[in-house]
């Protein structure tokens, strides 16, 4: 038997239903690779083993700017910015210490982003267009068409670019380069269908779903509190390397007589290496009703710069197990940073980091270690 939050002690009177995913709008990539110049009028691109020259300022027929010599999936490491623009909002995304950031805010979603490079790699042109067919490509990719900028650590624009619609067969998508008059009709091989989505993804689609992504030997004290159970809560800090010391999180709650646990607090924080949500519910009608609510339990995460993320719980759904009649919780809606990010995420991911004060020493009731919520 399953029900929602109507029947949550912790959230009472709000009907929690579950909103679809938010697609809102694009952020995107970039990335960097230097032309090779072999003089004033001639570049020079390797396209899948076949060498193509053309002159500097017109377009070859083959279509080689678009080609996998200028954007080598080897060299994906070297991007720096991308910027896609439309008629909706702009959206980029930036490359700082190794990690992609959606619209300089965000953690970009990787698999998101290993798309996006590797279409940017892969692209081909497929043919060219009629030149009866090209007033109206050209004017439809103008008013529709997404705007693809890539930069170079420096900031120096590459590549730029117009993403158009997809063919009436369906197999090809239209691009045109910058300042061009030459449409062409590409593809990425082994794929049918349109590269327009691949560029132009929801904001929600775009984001790292991650609510806590940290290196273990990169935390420097987790802080579990829960409002209701107050004795369970509790801080752990690093005293030295591999070192770490378990205290109660309020000065109120007696510490504990009998010997920590060994290991357990290196093995509880490896947890927080990759602890991924649901989805979003940025739109959910509810949020600020339940962001109102006590939560069940609030964990705060501080790495070794300095930078803290911290999440908030509350029960949404509930199960009941057939045989004993006991209700456990299934899912909660999670508060990111104070309202940066409102999330849904699952008891069976996150339940392993729901742990109280006692779970960390020798001494103590087996039966409170883990917290009941």
């Amino acid at each position: 038997m399953r029900s929602f939050a109507t029947h949550n002690p912790h959230l009472p009177n709000a009907p929690l239903l579950l909103s679809n995913f938010c697609a809102l709008n694009l952020s995107i990539l970039n990335f960097y690779e230097k032309n090779p110049a072999l003089s004033g009028l001639v570049y020079l691109t390797w396209y899948r083993g076949l060498v193509c020259t053309y002159p500097k300022k017109s377009e070859n027929q083959c279509g080689c700017f678009l080609g996998y010599g200028f954007w080598r999936a080897g060299n994906r490491q070297n991007s720096q910015n991308i910027h896609c623009r439309s008629q909706r909002p702009n959206r980029n995304a930036g490359k700082r210490k190794n990690q992609w950031r959606y619209n300089g805010q965000f953690r970009a979603r990787p698999t998101a982003i290993q798309s996006l490079l590797e279409t940017i790699a892969q692209v081909r042109v497929q043919y060219a267009p009629t030149e009866a067919a090209k007033p109206s490509l050209i004017k439809s990719i103008a008013s529709e068409g997404i705007k693809v900028e890539l930069y170079d650590e420096d900031g120096k624009q590459i590549k730029c670019y117009y993403v158009g619609d997809i063919t009436t067969d369906e197999r090809g998508t239209y691009m045109i380069m910058d300042k061009s008059e030459n449409p062409y009709v590409v593809q990425v091989p082994g794929f049918i269908g349109q590269l327009r989505v691949r560029y132009m993804l929801g904001d929600d689609n775009w984001r790292d779903r991650a609510v806590f992504s940290e290196k273990p030997e990169e935390i420097e004290s987790v802080t579990v509190e829960y409002p209701q159970q107050k004795s369970q809560s509790f801080k752990i800090n690093k005293t030295k390397p591999l070192t770490y010391e378990v205290t109660p999180f309020y000065s109120t709650t007696p510490i504990l007589k009998g010997p920590q646990r060994k290991g357990v607090p290196e093995a509880y924080l490896l947890q927080f290496e990759s602890l991924i949500s649901e989805g979003f519910e940025n739109k959910n009608q509810v949020r600020d009703s339940v962001r109102a609510l006590v939560p069940f339990v609030i964990i705060t995460v501080k790495n070794k710069e300095g930078v803290e993320t911290k999440a908030r719980f509350w029960p949404v759904e509930v199960d009941q197990d057939p045989v004993t009649g006991q209700t456990f919780i299934v899912r909660y809606f999670t508060d990111l940073n104070d309202g940066a990010l409102f999330m849904l995420t699952q008891h069976q991911v996150f339940g392993p980091v729901f742990r109280g004060y006692s779970f960390f020493f020798e001494a103590g009731d087996n039966r409170r270690r883990g917290i009941r919520n």
